[in-house]
């Protein structure tokens, strides 16, 4: 943190690798709110988070049980101007669904392509949730099943 920090003041100038890179490691050993930080330090620096940025924040974030904050970047990533793509989707969905507060997203209202780790999320999530007649029919209708 102390070369970052000397190295934000004295150049080179950090760029979106040297960022998403510290947030990665912050994650990584649970520094959720440093992370944040740096997210923020990076929009305000005009470093322009990516798909790897975000889902590597939604990840942190879901796996330390932070899933009302993980929703919220997700919203902030999508009005940022980054479309999600079926992997961030899967962070959240997976999350939700292990800890019991299962959403299924509505995939085909914004025109998203699940793969087959979403719909075994999503099965699965469903099956834990006491639903497998809705588990089988997803299956049925979307799983070639």
């Amino acid at each position: 943190m102390k070369l970052f920090h000397e190295m934000s003041h004295k150049g080179p100038i950090p760029n979106f690798v040297t960022y998403n890179t510290l947030i990665i490691g912050m994650c990584l050993v649970g520094r959720l709110s440093t992370a944040q930080e740096f997210l923020r330090e990076m929009s305000d620096r005009n470093q322009v988070p990516n798909m790897i940025t975000y889902a590597t924040l939604l990840d942190g974030l879901c796996k330390r049980g932070h899933i009302h904050e993980a929703v919220g970047l997700f919203q902030a990533m999508q009005n940022n101007g980054v479309e999600p793509i079926v992997f961030h989707y899967t962070i959240i969905i997976d999350s939700l669904c292990k800890s019991g507060q299962l959403l299924i997203f509505h995939l085909s209202i914004i025109r998203l392509k699940p793969n087959v780790q979403t719909y075994t999320i999503m099965i699965k999530g469903l099956c834990k949730g006491g639903r497998p007649s809705e588990a089988y029919e997803l299956f049925r209708k979307n799983g070639r099943g």
